[in-house]
This record gives structure tokens, sequence and C-alpha cells, in this order.
């Protein structure tokens, strides 16, 4: 019975034993389960952090990538916006060369224009230095002929005077008391209408002396003498500033050019007291000098100057050449108008056309700026209506234009100058003879 049971002990300690080992071996094949599940696990695990590592060098170099993208939009953006502003400046560009090509062609166009004119001013000076070499010619043959005249007339004088010495030493009824007394001027101050210049110069002495001092001037100018510069318009200007210091220098020269002594003090002291009746005195003394002796002069002879009318007197008659030894002069009163300043009630127009210059000059200013206008060369704006407006309410500014324009559809020549002073001195006669002057152009 011991025996069965430690063989039964026996029995179950070796399959104790037996299960045990069996045990261990499981446990060992587990470990070395464990083991290799734990170096799977590490590489497991390096593959994992590799992997990670990839993952986000792969992510790093994504949002590099991206980034560059996003600069590469940008940057094609800009470039695309450059190209479209280089695009538009480019086709300013064009625009601007297109432009500046017309412009070269007005520019060469006026160029080519200004050298005409040039070479027109060129032979127009050319033609008016010859014209003036001419008329110093002509005015150094008159002073020398003039300066023989003077000599021929006082040895006459001298021998009148010895004849008169002569009979009074034989007894005669005449006693020689030396030389005779000439007067100063060939007309009287206080004859106001004596000839030449009459009536009409009577008026300009005492509604507008001005034009009488240009006048003169302008002849004394051809001599170099005058008082002023600037011919016409300066003794017109200046002149008329002071009439006395003009007059002390015009008056002794105008009366030395006629043979006689004028005191500078006596010529200014008469130009301060009595400056009309003064200055047409001398301008009729000029006018007699220009004439060769005039009305009031016993022995109208060839004059001692020729006319050079800057004002309507002598324009073209000046210009003619001699005819053998003898100097055609101009005749002074010739006028560039078909009729005279003060000729209010001439024709066309009559009486009628003195009253509507006078009373409302608005009518005549309308229809003479409506006339040139219809001829291409008008005083104002507007034609009819606006010389009615604009030509009233600035006289002297709308003659400026209207005269020489109608002057010069007549043929003639009016200096913007003069037709100013005119449309100031005496705006209602000026403005209706310059409208019978259209008159008679329209009427053919």
């Amino acid at each position: 019975m011991y025996n069965v049971c430690g063989a039964i002990a026996k029995a179950e300690n070796e399959k104790v034993l037996a299960d045990l080992e069996t045990e261990r071996e499981a446990k060992e094949e587990t470990q070395e389960d464990l083991k290799k599940e734990a170096d799977s696990r590490k590489e497991a695990e390096k593959k994992v952090k590799a992997s990670e590592a990839e993952i986000s060098e792969i992510k790093e170099a994504k949002e590099k990538a991206d980034t560059e993208n996003k600069k590469i939009a940008k940057d094609v953006e800009k470039t695309a916006a450059d190209l479209t502003k280089a695009k538009k400046e480019a086709d300013k560009l064009k625009s601007d060369i297109e432009k500046e090509k017309e412009a070269a062609a007005e520019a060469m166009a006026e160029l080519q224009e200004a050298k005409d004119r040039a070479e027109k001013a060129e032979a127009d000076l050319a033609a008016e230095v010859a014209r003036a070499e001419a008329l110093q010619a002509e005015a150094e043959d008159v002073k020398a002929r003039a300066s023989i005249k003077v000599a021929e007339l006082e040895k006459e004088q001298e021998a009148a005077v010895a004849n008169q010495v002569v009979k009074g030493k034989r007894g005669s009824t005449v006693e020689a008391t030396g030389e005779p007394q000439v007067p100063t001027w060939s007309t009287g101050l206080m004859k106001c209408c004596a000839k030449p210049g009459g009536v009409g110069l009577c008026v300009k002495g005492f509604l507008c002396p001005c034009l009488i001092l240009g006048k003169m001037n302008a002849s004394l100018k051809l001599d170099g003498s005058a008082p002023c510069p600037g011919g016409c318009p300066g003794g017109c200007c200046l002149g008329c500033v002071c009439a006395p210091c003009y007059m002390c220098k015009a008056a002794p020269i105008i009366a030395q050019s006629a043979g006689r002594d004028e005191k500078k003090f006596k010529a200014c002291l008469c130009a301060a007291c009595c400056p009309c009746c003064y200055i047409t005195q001398v301008q009729r003394e000029l006018l007699i000098v220009k004439d060769g002796g005039g009305e009031t002069s016993p022995k109208a002879e060839a004059p001692l100057q020729e006319t050079m009318g800057e004002g309507g007197e002598g324009g073209e008659e000046a210009m003619g050449a001699k005819k053998s030894s003898t100097v055609v002069a101009a005749e002074p009163g010739a006028s560039k108008w078909s009729t005279g300043l003060l000729k209010c009630c001439s024709q066309p127009g009559g009486v009628g056309l003195c009253v509507k210059s006078m009373c409302c000059p608005c009518l005549i200013t309308g229809k003479l700026n409506g006339y040139l206008q219809e001829q291409g060369s008008p005083g104002c704006a507007g034609g009819c209506k606006g010389g009615c407006c604009l030509g009233c309410c600035c006289m002297p500014c709308f003659m400026r234009k209207a005269g020489p324009a109608v002057a010069s559809l007549a043929g003639k020549e009016e200096g913007k100058c003069r037709a100013c002073m005119c449309g100031v001195c005496c705006p209602c006669c000026y403005l209706g003879q310059v409208y019978r002057e259209s008159l008679i152009l329209t009427e053919g």
C-alpha cells in the first residue's frame, strides 16, 4: 500500500515535474517570443521614428514648396501687373511719339512759314533800305539846291542894300537903314483860318492838336531834326504832353528852314500862352516850306523838301522820280480817305450819318463790323451785334482794327496808331469818315 501510494506519489511527482518542465519550456519559448516581439517592437519603433522623420521632412519640404509656390504665384502676378503697366506705358509712349511727330511736322511747317516771312522781310528791308538811300540822296540834293538858293537870296539882298545906300548918297528920297525887317512867320498868329490849312487846320489845332504835332514831328524826322523820337506817334504822344517844351525846339527849326529866325524863349512863351494858335501858325509855315512858298508867297518855286506824309499827306507822290531838274512834291492836303475827317455831312450818308454817329454811334459800329465780317476781317466777334455792343464800349480799340481794315479794302493804308488816336480825340467824326468809305466801297 505504501508502495502503491509511493508509486502514485512518484508518478504524480514525475507528472508535476514534466508539467513544470513543459511550463518552463513554454515560458522560455514565451520569453524568446517576448524578446523577439520586443526586438520587432524596437525595430517597428525605429521604423516609426524613421517614418515620422521622413514625414516631417516631407511636410517641411511640402511647406517649403507651398511657400515657394505662393512666392512664385505672387511673382507671376507682379510680373503680369508689370507687363500690363509696361504695355500701357508702351501704348502711351507710342501715342506721345505720334503726337511729337505731329507737333514736329507742325513746327516744321511753322518754321518754313517763318523762314518765308523772314525772307520776305529781308526783301522788304532791302527795298526799304534802297528807298531810304534814294530819299537820302534826294534830300541831300534838295539841301544843296536850297543852300544855293539861300546864297542867291543873300546876294540879292546885299545888292538891294547896296543900291539903297548908293541912292541915299545921290540924294534919293530912299534912305538905306540896313537889312530889311522880315517877319518871323508868313501868316499871323491870329490868322487861324489862313491858307494853307484853312479852317480844317484851325479845327484840328483846337480840338486835336496832337495830330498836328505828330505830322510836324514826322516831317522834321526826315531831316533828322525831330524834337521827339518815333516820328508821327512820338510827336503825337510826347509832344502833346508838354507843348511848350516841344515848340521850344520845333519852331526855331522850322523858322530856320524858312530862312527866318525864331527865339526859343519866344516860342516857349507863345506855346504856353496861346498853344493852339501858335501850333497852327508853325504848321502853316511848315506847309509853306514844303510847298515851296505856297499861296502866301509871291515866288512859288521848287519846294525845299519832298513831303513824306505820315498820316496821309503826300504818300504816293513823294515817291515819284525826278523829272529833269524839278522835284515833284506831294500835295500837302492829300488824304487817305475819300471824304475828310470834318466833312460830317458828306455823301454818302449825309446829315443822317452825322446825327447817328453823334447820338447813337453803336448803330454805326454794328453796321461797320457787319460789313467787315462779310469781308473776312471783323473788328469784333459777333458781327453786327458784336460791333454794336463791344465796338461802342471801347471806340479807340475798335477803330484801331476797323480803320486800317477799311483802308486796306479801299487799296489805301492807315496806321493803327493814327486810327487809335483819331478814335480817342474825335471818335464820332472818325467813325463817320470810315463808315462813309465802307459805303463808297459797297456802292462800287
